[in-house]
């Protein structure tokens, strides 16, 4: 284990995969001091705090949803529960730890080609309009993976499923080829390339995200500086 590894706990495999490629474009934060871990869920997260104590901080990172300060709150009586010592400061809640909403609501707002989301719009638009129409779940997921599909880039977000083990199979996207020098795996690379054209890492939707990461990031553990 890499000295002051912080672990850093999201709710699903896409937010996984998304963290790990934004710590990796993030070249000055040391990603191999972060370790991405998904917990498949906050009914899950009890359970796995069990495992923290072998890393020198960790980090909560989930989706506000429909109420960001209930679900903060939520969070909190969960890690009060386990005796934990994680403080509200080391919470995050997407989509900028203040609004409701989630990963995809902030995707979506750092997505580069915005004509693409609208003529999902206009397709939600016209189903509404039919006889049979029913509301489409999670509809911001179904946005999102519809942009990544529309640019050939949908199956660089998905997991697939182990029959076996009844979960998804492990996807890494980061590989660690000498335990200090972290890269995109080779299979990754021209994926990650382009996405790298349809999503604005640099927006600023993702201050939020990357201020808070900056607290923790080794080079910054004693200044804690913000970055803008």
């Amino acid at each position: 284990m890499a000295d002051k590894e912080i672990l850093i706990f999201v709710e699903g495999p896409s937010d996984k995969v998304f963290l790990e490629v934004y710590l990796y474009f993030l070249e000055r934060f040391p990603i191999k001091n972060f370790k991405v871990q998904n917990v498949d869920g906050k009914d899950n997260l009890s359970k796995r705090l069990l495992e923290i104590e072998k890393y020198d901080k960790t980090l909560i990172i989930f989706d506000a949803d429909k109420d960001y300060e209930s679900n903060k709150k939520e969070i909190l009586k969960i890690v009060s529960e386990s005796k934990q010592t994680i403080s509200e400061e080391q919470i995050f809640l997407f989509p900028n730890n203040q609004d409701d909403g989630d990963l995809e609501t902030l995707l979506l707002k750092i997505a580069n080609h915005k004509e693409f989301i609208n003529c999902f719009e206009s397709y939600l638009d016209c189903i509404k309009k039919k006889e049979h129409y029913k509301p489409i779940k999670n509809i911001r997921k179904s946005k999102w993976y519809a942009y990544l599909e529309a640019l050939g880039l949908e199956k660089f977000f998905q997991y697939t499923w182990d029959t076996k083990k009844k979960n998804n199979k492990k996807k890494l996207i980061i590989d660690d080829k000498d335990g200090d020098e972290i890269e995109i795996k080779d299979q990754y690379k021209g994926d990650y390339e382009e996405l790298k054209k349809v999503l604005d890492l640099n927006s600023k939707s993702l201050i939020p995200l990357k201020n808070f990461l900056g607290q923790f990031a080794e080079n910054n553990q004693k200044t804690n500086p913000k970055i803008f």
